[in-house]
């Protein structure tokens, strides 16, 4: 790129990172205004038990994630456990279960008036830690994913020369595999964990006494909501621990890598072992993929049976889709200041502005939601409650994963192509319009498609800031599933779910349509 193209990217970078910051540092200053609460509000016994509520959670959560991930992962790698690679794409669909359907999915099971209960089967109550838990679970392909792709890099040669010198399976695994993968298994489990920190679907629906929970009980009170900005506060730190956590993990020295051709993994045979390898990854492949659906299709034709009218969805279906879909088109655009400063001008500009343009991404949608409030409330009344403030929002939250996404695609391109459109005479931006962007064409779909798939699901964000009679999928869910309307749910979930799992499969950086 030529300096002017620098120039002009660098400040159209510099704008966006404002705007993404900009909102964090308006809660800062709210709660810097009530500083004389601070004491009251920070050391009293409901902020401290939320902390702890909030940190097991999400310390218990990452833990059983990565213990569940790590074995599936080698299963579905280079083991003759049948079925293996359909499994494997089968183990991805939770990505498009949000908390609020799979903490639904546990109340219309498990709940007292759930269809467990219907059968006389004695629960403990689901209401509170153990229903969070189990609903948080289905995130564990937030694990599973890196540690798949962690195992593709080692080189089967020394799992092969510790099985040549004598080592048992178990221990070759435990010496050579398990040290190769140990740093995704850690980033993994660190991404579970602020995801379990940030949620609000399941921890609301469940009535656990999180963070995030509180802050929108506090925010939801008129008497208490400048309760609500030092809890965010104080989430906001302690998402922001997890991620100092992570860089400290990531600036480790790293193993040696292989870095010729690792050619395909042998197959290693299972053995007596193999159907009951089989038999746990279909329990959990059930768990995350088939449960949903089923439990959705119990209340559906329950409903059915008992003569409920099925209430038309086309005003939140047609909400969600224009949500997603605007969303999708404008942080892809938006997305590509960043991807192209990372492709053509890494220096420190780049580096910076993409740490600024995560901070919405790595902290909670809650904290998002209500600095985005008191940024519209008291600066841009115009604004607020607006589709254009909820879009906002997701551009806040969302914008990494396809400024990432386009990036990796943009740096695989070979730059060759970039300098033989320039010495054809092409100006900077005619050689990337020409060139660079339509052989990154997949990767501007696959982040899309990404941001679809988040926006659709999105829920916070969507109950602080919609528009006054704005219904979507998302939220026509949580409140059904709040009073305890199963059948009701029902075919709001099924919507959701055809929708999200549709785009998921139309991804084309995921393997669902057999593109092993």
């Amino acid at each position: 790129m030529s300096d002017w193209s620098k120039l002009g990217a660098r400040a159209l970078g510099g704008l966006l990172g404002v705007v993404v910051v900009a909102p964090f540092i308006w809660l800062v200053l709210r709660a810097w205004g009530g500083a004389d609460q601070a004491g009251a509000i920070l050391f009293n016994s409901a902020m401290l038990e939320a902390v702890v509520a909030s940190l097991t959670l999400a310390a218990a959560v990452s833990i059983v994630c990565v213990l569940i991930a790590l074995p599936l992962a080698w299963l579905t790698h280079a083991t003759d456990m049948p079925a293996r690679r359909h499994l494997r794409r089968i183990m991805v669909l939770p990505l498009a279960v949000p908390s609020y359907v799979s903490g639904f999915v546990v109340v219309a099971l498990l709940g007292p008036s759930g269809l467990a209960s219907d059968l006389g089967l004695p629960l403990p109550d689901v209401y509170g830690f153990f229903g969070a838990f189990v609903a948080l679970l289905f995130v564990y392909p937030y694990v599973l994913l890196p540690l798949q792709a962690a195992m593709a890099r080692v080189d089967p040669r020394t799992w092969e020369a510790a099985r040549s010198l004598g080592a048992s399976p178990l221990r070759a695994f435990r010496e050579i595999i398990l040290p190769a993968v140990r740093p995704a298994a850690t980033r993994g489990g660190l991404l579970v964990g602020l995801y379990v920190l940030g949620d609000f679907g399941a921890v609301s629906l469940l009535r656990f006494p999180s963070l995030s929970y509180l802050i929108y009980v506090r925010y939801s009170s008129p008497f208490m909501r400048h309760e609500a900005v030092w809890y965010a506060f104080v989430l906001m730190l302690v998402a922001l621990a997890f991620l100092a956590a992570g860089a400290l993990i990531e600036r480790r020295p790293k193993q040696a890598r292989n870095t010729g051709t690792i050619r395909p993994w042998p197959v290693i045979a299972l053995g007596p072992y193999r159907w009951v390898a089989f038999a746990f990854c279909v329990v959990v492949a059930g768990f995350g993929a088939l449960l949903p659906i089923g439990v959705v299709g119990w209340w559906l034709i329950r409903g059915m049976a008992q003569g409920n009218t099925l209430i038309p969805l086309y005003t939140e279906t047609l909400n969600s889709l224009g949500l997603a879909a605007g969303a999708a088109v404008l942080i892809t655009f938006v997305g590509l200041i960043p991807a192209l400063l990372h492709r053509f001008d890494s220096g420190r500009f780049s580096r910076f502005l993409d740490r600024s343009v995560h901070v919405g991404y790595t902290l909670p949608g809650i904290v998002v939601a209500l600095a985005l409030v008191y940024m519209g409330t008291r600066g841009f009344p115009w604004l607020y409650h607006t589709v254009w403030m909820l879009q906002l929002a997701y551009l806040i939250r969302f914008l990494p994963q396809a400024s990432t996404t386009m990036a990796d695609g943009l740096s695989q391109q070979n730059p060759r192509l970039y300098e033989a459109a320039r010495s054809l005479g092409q100006s900077p931006m005619g050689a990337i319009r020409r060139v660079v962007l339509p052989v990154a064409l997949p990767s501007l779909a696959a982040a899309g498609l990404a941001v679809f798939i988040s926006v659709i699901k999105e829920l916070p964000a969507t109950i602080l800031l919609k528009p006054p009679g704005f219904s979507t999928l998302a939220q026509r869910i949580w409140s059904l599933t709040q009073d305890a309307f199963f059948t009701a749910t029902a075919p709001t979930v099924f919507v959701l779910l055809s929708l999200a799992l549709g785009a998921l499969w139309l991804r084309p950086d995921t393997d669902l349509r057999g593109q092993d």
